[in-house]
């Protein structure tokens, strides 16, 4: 989003205290996504993206949010738009967190809207530790690749249901031997974000402040991470909401 919307002020809020997310109780979730929220419509933030798949598996439970859905962006429904209309894959492969694969969202939605379609999801959460503390040759990966990609051989298309999960795109490629593709899942949510500030007319045509980051809590592991996936390194604040 930030290469795509370079005119655009980015408020991040990285709740680090009650990761991981995908282990949590639907009612923890809710939660959480409330208070975040909140927040950020507090910082004046102008839209809501919902980054990370297993909140986005609540976010239509959440009462009294403080955004209406059509300003709300979150990392499902832009897939399965793209994924159930598209006619050249029909066996597609599914991988994320327990939250998000247990709650079937993808599943029943792409099915829902295309009947053609043959999908295999399955719940792979070692990946996620695995990335985090950097762990991404391909021989400490493929191992575990081994386990997870069991009934996987016939997919044309994997959806990566993790936002941590563009980090390993090449490597998971490269297991199949460039048989299969991943999708490239933040440029697709990145156009959406885009597309809706059009429709909108809500495009920032000048920059006028920084990106402001905060987490609700500040750990050096998360700042490894926070520098691995954005290529600088930044500040971040710590905040509890």
């Amino acid at each position: 989003m930030q290469k795509k919307l370079p005119n655009e002020q980015f408020i991040y809020y990285g709740d680090t205290a009650h990761l991981p997310y995908g282990d949590k109780s639907e009612e923890a979730l809710i939660s959480y996504v409330q208070a975040i929220a909140h927040f950020l419509k507090s910082k004046n933030c102008k839209m809501l993206v919902v980054a990370c798949n297993s909140a986005t598996t609540v976010i239509n439970k959440a009462p009294n949010l403080p955004y209406s859905f059509e300003d709300i962006v979150e990392v499902i429904s832009p897939i399965v738009d793209l994924i159930a209309t598209q006619q050249k894959y029909t066996n597609i492969g599914i991988i994320g967190t327990r939250k998000t694969i247990s709650s079937g969202m993808f599943n029943e939605a792409l099915v829902l809207r295309n009947s053609k379609l043959h999908i295999t999801a399955r719940a792979t959460p070692l990946l996620v530790p695995l990335i985090e503390d950097g762990f991404l040759e391909e021989n400490a990966l493929f191992p575990v690749f081994d386990r997870y990609f069991q009934g996987f051989q016939k997919c044309e298309l994997l959806i990566p249901a993790c936002t941590h999960y563009p980090i390993i795109y090449q490597q998971i490629e490269s297991y199949f031997d460039h048989k299969l593709k991943v999708l490239h899942t933040p440029k697709i949510i990145a156009e959406c974000v885009e597309a809706v500030l059009q429709q909108k007319e809500l495009l920032a045509t000048s920059r006028i402040n920084e990106d402001d980051y905060h987490l609700s809590d500040v750990t050096d592991e998360f700042l490894r991470e926070a520098e691995l996936f954005l290529g600088k390194k930044v500040h971040f604040k710590r905040t509890l909401v």
